[in-house]
């Protein structure tokens, strides 16, 4: 049975072209980004600065299932498809979330004198 994209080989040759054209960067749907699909601009700017970090629990994923005897069944753009973008981004803090301040949450004391 032939594949549906001849080309999907080549994002798991390049895992940063499988990353940066994943859910968070113009795949998922939502209505906040100006460019049509994609997550908001401040969750985009957050999830480009993280490859390493998901990249990271993909191998540790992968190790997990080497220690259990199994071989591992999961591409990275596999991984990428199933991955919690806005749960995990949800989950933040709004010191953590870019573009966020926490002054609405700890205003500035002010002095009387």
């Amino acid at each position: 049975m032939p594949e549906d994209n001849i080309w999907s080989d080549f994002l798991e040759d390049i895992p940063e072209a499988a990353y940066y054209s994943a859910a968070p960067f113009g795949a998922g749907p939502s209505a906040a980004s100006p460019f049509g699909g994609g997550y908001a601009p401040a969750q985009q700017r957050y999830w480009s600065g993280q490859y390493g970090n998901v990249a990271n629990q993909y191998m540790g994923q992968m190790g997990r299932s080497l220690r259990a005897g199994q071989a591992p069944s999961m591409t990275f753009t596999d991984y990428l498809a199933q991955y919690p973008w806005t749960q995990r981004y949800s989950a933040l803090s709004p010191a953590m979330r870019p573009g966020s301040t926490t002054s609405r949450f700890a205003p500035a004391a002010r002095r009387i004198y």
